[in-house]
């Protein structure tokens, strides 16, 4: 069969949406400079997962395949059915390198089908082939998947994925190494596995995130009293509740260099002002400024993981519930060491020692994530 001409698909038909789709996606990468030296410089791939496997449907531009796997050996223009059967195991060995499937951090089998061919609405040939990755966990699992197809022939080279997860439909585009992260819940126990996995994941993330325990320990250096420092880890706790929400809800989204920085400069204004004030009176507003900074980097923890709508709500609550956690943990731990502190003179000079310590800090995250 020639490959510029449209083939004939026996048992392999695709829904009409996901076709569409896949037609706007290749016009698009069209317009790019030619991966190859020609046709088209995407692989499309259509992945469902569900409570017992990945299941993909791959589709290869037939002439990168034939110029990467040699399909058409004798040379006439056409895949007939015998060279496909006989380049079946390169391509399905090449496939296996490329296609990785993962579930709570575990690699699980791919298996491929044989090939056939397929042509898209605009005429333009491919190979297709399935594959099937099974699943064997419960609950919430968290689902990684690679399908950086022909990206080790040419580095430009692309995947343009359409995913279906919990019913519903997303784009990912696999480039560069990209990995599609998610976490699905199956089970009648979901819903309180989601609940532990996400406050737990919200606690790591203080205990972790270095940057915020800089930050909850310029804050309270300078002591204080007990409702002042309610008042600050409140504020604090409410505006980052704001943001983290907004942020996960694709609201308020923004990019997560500015975030990065944002909270670096929060870090070296908080050590600034311990140094160059003597009082704190208003500190729960500073607090509340920076905690909305705070929460879109909290977000961004949320949102390297794609949730289901359904988990959306769980994983907001138990994540922040995590955090604040965390902070309290934090906060309890150093203020009786403070409170220690604050019977001896030398204690103003640890207070400047420290934030300077703070401040640069601060000011090296700020250079390393500006720059």
């Amino acid at each position: 069969m020639p490959l510029s001409r449209e083939p004939r698909v026996p048992n392999l038909v695709f829904r009409a949406r996901a076709a569409v789709r896949f037609t706007l996606a290749a016009a698009l990468l069209f317009l790019a400079p030619a991966v190859f030296a020609h046709g088209v410089s995407a692989a499309f791939a259509e992945i469902r997962i569900d409570d017992r496997a990945v299941r993909f449907r791959l589709h290869l531009p037939a002439l990168d395949s034939d110029q990467v796997f040699h399909i058409d050996t004798n040379g006439n223009g056409r895949l007939e059915p015998e060279e496909l059967r006989d380049a079946a195991p390169r391509v399905q060995a090449y496939l296996a390198r490329v296609v990785k499937v993962s579930e709570d951090d575990h690699d699980r089998a791919v298996t491929f089908g044989p090939l056939e061919l397929w042509t898209d609405p605009n005429g333009n040939p491919f190979v297709a082939v399935t594959a099937n990755a099974p699943l064997e966990g419960h609950g919430l699992r968290d689902i990684a998947i690679a399908c950086d197809i022909f990206h080790d022939v040419s580095a430009s080279y692309q995947t343009v994925g359409v995913i279906t997860i919990a019913g519903r439909e997303e784009e990912f585009v696999f480039r560069s190494g990209a990995v599609y992260r998610a976490s699905f819940a199956a089970g009648s126990h979901a819903g309180l596995t989601a609940f532990a996995q996400f406050l737990r994941m919200g606690v790591l993330h203080i205990f972790t995130g270095y940057d915020h325990i800089a930050f909850l320990l310029g804050v309270v250096l300078i002591g204080g009293t007990f409702r002042s420092l309610v008042k600050i880890v409140t504020s604090f706790t409410v505006a980052h509740s704001i943001t983290l929400a907004l942020a996960a809800l694709n609201i308020v989204v923004l990019p997560l260099r500015i975030v990065e920085s944002g909270i670096a400069l929060s870090i070296m204004y908080i050590a600034l002002e311990n140094l160059f004030f003597a009082k704190f009176d208003r500190r729960w507003i500073v607090t509340f400024f920076f905690g909305l900074v705070h929460g879109f980097g909290f977000a961004s923890a949320l949102r390297e993981v794609h949730l289901p709508p359904g988990l959306l709500g769980t994983a907001l609550f138990s994540f922040n519930l995590g955090v604040e956690i965390g902070q309290v943990a934090i906060v309890a731990l150093l203020l009786p060491l403070l409170a220690w502190l604050a019977r001896y003179r030398f204690r103003s000079l640890v207070v400047r020692v420290a934030s300077m310590a703070i401040f640069f800090l601060g000011s090296f995250w700020f250079w390393q994530r500006i720059s």
